[in-house]
């Protein structure tokens, strides 16, 4: 087993996954995973849970049948300037936070280069700790550039199925992302971005 703890999982709480965290543990348990993180989508987005969700994130159990849960967020980029829609505040409720584009919050036909805010995601969000599936159609970035920003501010890269499997060229992209990484031994956390 490659994967011992799946870093990006969806539950219920986003209205686009379909599965409840007791589903998921019990999932992660048949499939000899140790645990999973419950990363379901910031305010921005249109499906996403109220900010309230985050901020009573403790109440769950951190172990569901024997599986670690971690308890966190898939945060927003809301703009070239690489804010996130999550405040310093409600990130203290999170173990885990992840910070990704989506074409539904950010206007990805509005600009060809998403580095710039790549890069202030990295210096200016200390709570951030991956910088989600950046191999993702539509936000083209300077590859070299960016990554290895991320690699000086202590953000993981993160690949995940969804963006392989059900993106166009999507394997094509986050093979170079992964060359990159190797080159300058930037860490990567692997993935599902699971939303059953």
């Amino acid at each position: 087993m490659l994967i011992e703890l799946d870093t990006h999982f969806h539950s219920v709480a986003s209205t686009h996954a379909y599965s409840t965290v007791k589903e998921i543990a019990h999932s992660a348990l048949e499939n000899g995973i140790k645990g999973f993180a419950m990363t379901d989508h910031a305010p921005a987005m249109p499906d996403s849970p109220h900010i309230w969700h985050f901020r009573n994130l403790k109440v769950i159990p951190d172990y569901i049948e024997g599986m670690r849960v971690i308890k966190g967020v898939e945060a927003n980029i809301t703009d070239l300037e690489g804010h996130i829609d999550m405040t310093d505040f409600d990130l203290e409720f999170v173990d885990w936070d992840i910070a990704s584009f989506h074409s539904v919050v950010v206007d990805n036909k509005s600009c060809e280069d998403f580095s710039d805010a790549y890069i202030n995601v990295a210096k200016n969000n200390p709570y951030v700790d991956v910088i989600g599936h950046p191999g993702s159609l539509g936000f083209g970035f300077q590859k070299e550039k960016v990554l290895k920003v991320f690699k000086e501010y202590d953000k993981l890269v993160e690949i995940n199925e969804s963006t392989i499997l059900h993106k166009r060229d999507g394997i094509e992209r986050n093979l170079e992302i992964l060359k990159i990484c190797k080159k300058y031994e930037i860490p990567v956390v692997v993935n599902s971005d699971g939303h059953y």
